[in-house]
């Protein structure tokens, strides 16, 4: 096995889209968005597709005259090439790949360049003497770039040639090099060549149980990961091992074993093949879009001269006019002026909203996936906070932190999502969603989330809740919650040595409908005059003067958008240093207690039972806690680390329902799904995700899924959507 540079970056999509469409790319980063989309093709083992990006990036490349991205698309090609074993055509690209680097001085270029050159003479031309040569290249530059993660490679594809010419004198302080490197970096892949190399060359100095240990150490690895590649040629070293040891059953067993994983890695093969029968173009094509390119840059250049000379023919003629016409070239001059003066605006306009879009883009991209990020952490805190409440004989002082831990979790899950619905709020698009909900036990958990921080200010937290309060009410409790949170935390930070008040008063009561007064009140520092009417805008601050610890300036105006979307209003009421007080009314609808019950999903947990799920989740700690969840409600589970395996359980057996999260490597859920639905139409699938569920359902829901529920899952959630799939 060959290792290759790791230059798959993330891809991020904007005005270019992977079709053949014509593309107008105006700055570098359109050149980079090329490149990254030519890696993610080759990733995808879409070879046609990612050398079409290839191309586009070498002729706009030319175009710009940067060398620099020139290379950048050359090198992408060669690595296109090796992949379909085109290797006259890798090592023509890699070469071209490498005079670009060294135009444009770029050393992590020129690395990446040697090391393909040296894969295209051990793979291609069996050549291994001038592979060594493009290796120690290699190596020789991750030395002086002081980049451990970039001079891995060469290093561990220098082992494995020294191994395999058998000078393993020369392969052993490359081997024990490498072995440092993968465990630096975490390497899965390094690992197992790591263990592999060792073997081998224990094997050749007679050392059989330490060779046997270190194959087992790599097969191990390579089977936990489902690396077919590797188990291959691992299960076939080990063969001549059980061969010397005089152990024809264990070599008999390991070339079975070596043969089942070259039939599987076949079948991988067949998937390259068809990917090689797709790609109608080669050399001679790309060289004929070039030429177009160079040809129309020609034609373009040829039109500015003949322009050039009408205008100069135009400027004679209106030299002969001026006498008569002079009026009007006044104002033709004053108009070119105008025109001049608009295009220039125009320009300037036209790159801001470019930039403007940019930043938007980044933004949006960063947002996203920093919350996607944050999600799958909270999905473990929520989780195994929800299990550890499932337990009977916890102590009440433990099961009261736990209650306050997984609110707080709920809480900053909701802000999550918040960040990322803000201009639907500010659009009025965002709808409530009003539930069932007992709002002592809501206002106990958030004076509880707050303890800390008032201990840590010497503050004292005071609920005051009528006992007339209706024990359910409907109300959007996250928004709720998210009111409250912001004023109490907002009385905190301005608090010290007091004491903090969260009432509710009853204004008027009917059969039906309550009419309550939250009241959120300190006697903290109080609020300014001049300053009481800005203190809902976004961004405003009281200042330094007041709060040493600032924060976004946000908390106010995301509680004003929120009572108005519930049809309230805040109120203030303050004094400079003597305290404040917000308060804001809600008409609540009152909720029976027996009709709640009647609400909440019945199950004697007699047929579930039976249910057998599948799990598809790469997060062991999501796999952990989604597992313990599904066991609480009764039902039983297979765990799957990826779309691939997920695919092969499901024509292995049969199961009642799918749980597929959507983001897994090797294959992602979107694609297991797309694959199933192939050959069972039935089972029900319900996608997992820790995105925006707006962003990904109409995609879930056409390529077959059946329902989509948000991480971190919910047991009441969870249970609720599976009896909603299942057949009853």
């Amino acid at each position: 096995m060959r290792i290759v540079m790791s230059i798959f970056f993330v891809v991020s999509i904007g005005w270019f889209s992977y079709g053949q469409e014509e593309i107008h790319p105006n700055f570098n980063d359109s050149l980079q968005s090329l490149i990254d989309k030519s890696n993610k093709f080759t990733y995808d083992y879409k070879i046609k597709e990612s050398i079409t990006y290839a191309i586009k990036a070498a002729n706009y490349a030319h175009k710009l005259d940067n060398n620099y991205y020139k290379g950048r698309a050359y090198y992408s090609m060669g690595n296109n090439y090796q992949t379909l074993v085109d290797y006259e055509n890798a090592e023509q690209y890699y070469k071209k790949s490498l005079k670009y680097a060294e135009v444009s001085n770029d050393s992590i270029l020129l690395l990446w360049s040697y090391n393909g050159l040296g894969n295209v003479y051990y793979e291609g031309y069996k050549n291994l003497s001038t592979s060594l040569e493009y290796y120690n290249k290699a190596k020789e530059l991750g030395k002086l770039l002081n980049n451990s993660l970039e001079y891995m490679s060469p290093v561990i594809n220098l082992a494995r040639t020294y191994v395999d010419i058998e000078d393993f004198d020369k392969a052993l302080p490359h081997i024990e090099e490498a072995r440092k490197l993968v465990v630096d970096h975490r390497n899965i892949e390094g690992y197992c060549e790591v263990f592999y190399l060792k073997g081998r060359y224990a094997l050749n100095k007679g050392k059989l149980k330490e060779a046997e240990e270190h194959f087992l150490e790599a097969i191990d690895i390579a089977e936990s990961h489902d690396m077919i590649l590797e188990l291959s040629y691992l299960f076939k070293a080990k063969a001549e091992l059980s061969e010397k040891k005089g152990d024809i059953t264990g070599a008999y067993m390991d070339i079975k074993k070596y043969q089942e994983y070259k039939d599987k890695l076949y079948d991988k093969e067949k998937l390259k093949q068809i990917e090689v029968a797709r790609v109608s173009f080669n050399v001679d094509e790309y060289k004929r879009e070039l030429e177009i390119a160079h040809k129309e840059k020609d034609h373009q250049a040829g039109m500015a001269k003949n322009n050039k000379i009408i205008l100069i023919i135009s400027g004679i003629g209106l030299l002969f006019m001026l006498g008569a016409v002079f009026f009007f070239y006044s104002g033709y001059r004053s108009k070119k002026k105008l025109n001049s003066v608009l295009r220039e605006k125009n320009i300037e306009l036209i790159q801001a909203k470019t930039e403007a879009e940019n930043l938007t883009n980044v933004k949006s991209q960063f947002i996203s996936t920093v919350s996607h990020e944050l999600r799958t952490p909270l999905y473990g805190v929520v989780g195994i906070t929800t299990l550890l409440l499932e337990e009977k004989d916890i102590a009440a002082k433990h099961k009261k932190l736990l209650n306050s831990l997984k609110f707080s979790g709920d809480y900053l899950l909701d802000l999550i999502n918040k960040v990322l619905k803000i201009s639907k709020i500010e659009s009025n698009t965002e709808k409530l969603t009003k539930t069932p909900t007992d709002l002592l036990q809501l206002s106990q958990n958030l004076l509880y989330s707050f303890e800390y921080q008032s201990k840590n200010k010497n503050n004292e937290l005071i609920l005051d809740i009528p006992k007339e309060l209706p024990t359910v009410l409907n109300v959007d409790s996250l928004k709720l919650s998210e009111v409250l949170i912001n004023l109490i935390g907002n009385s905190t930070k301005f608090t010290e040595n007091g004491k903090i008040w969260l009432r509710i008063k009853i204004i008027s009561i009917d059969k039906d409908v309550v009419k309550i007064r939250y009241e959120i009140e300190d006697n903290g520092l109080g609020i300014p005059e001049d300053k009481k009417e800005f203190v809902f805008e976004k961004f405003s601050q009281l200042g330094r003067e007041f709060n040493k610890s600032e924060g976004t300036g946000l908390g106010l105006s995301i509680v004003k958008n929120l009572l108005e979307m519930m049809d309230s209003e805040i109120h203030l009421d303050s004094k400079e240093g003597r305290g404040t007080k917000f308060y804001f009314d809600l008409d609540l609808e009152i909720i029976d207690e027996k009709e709640d019950e009647e609400l909440q999903p019945v199950s004697n947990g007699l047929p579930q039972a039976f249910k057998k799920i599948l799990v598809a989740e790469d997060n062991k700690i999501n796999q952990i806690v989604t597992k313990n969840l599904l066991d609480i409600i009764g039902y039983s589970c297979t765990v799957v680390e990826n779309g691939f395996n997920a695919l092969q359980m499901v024509q292995k057996e049969d199961f009642d329902l799918i749980l597929m999260d959507l983001n897994m490597p090797y294959l992602n859920g979107m694609e297991a799904t797309k694959r199933i639905r192939e050959f069972d139409k039935e089972t029900p699938i319900i996608a997992l995700t820790a995105a925006e569920l707006s962003e990904v359902q109409e995609e879930c829901l056409s390529i077959g899924m059946n329902d989509i529920i948000n991480k971190p899952l919910n047991k009441n959630d969870l249970r609720n959507i599976i009896l909603k799939n299942l057949t009853p």
